[in-house]
């Protein structure tokens, strides 16, 4: 068996080393591209470029490229830094409707994966 301490984990070449979301995104929150250059970016940032051409939810951006979503959150949060993708943010409402929407929305989601 070989060592492999010197081999980087996937996650951190993928995070480019992040370890948190610069932005608070909701699992819901979606994802628009504003700019569709991928240009210098890695292929899960591109991959994300792409499919975000019309509105995409972080919990479905997350199951298209099989990552975790807090992974998903720090790939789309550093493009929103660079002004390649908007996040619209599911509306505040009064908390039961709040907890009854996003529950639907959940549901939702979990039947289209």
């Amino acid at each position: 068996m070989s060592d492999d301490w010197d081999v980087p984990d996937r996650s951190f070449v993928v995070l480019g080393g992040r370890t948190a979301p610069g932005h608070d995104l909701d699992a819901v929150s979606l994802i628009v591209t504003e700019r569709d250059d991928t240009a210098g970016l890695g292929l899960e940032e591109a991959a994300i470029v792409r499919m975000c051409t019309s509105p995409t939810g972080v919990v479905e951006i997350a199951s298209r490229l099989r990552l975790p979503v807090g992974m998903a959150q720090v790939l789309i949060s550093g493009l929103l830094d660079q002004n390649r993708v908007t996040a619209r943010h599911p509306h505040a409402t009064s908390a039961s409707q709040h907890d009854a929407a996003l529950l639907r929305k959940v549901l939702v989601g979990l039947h289209h994966l």
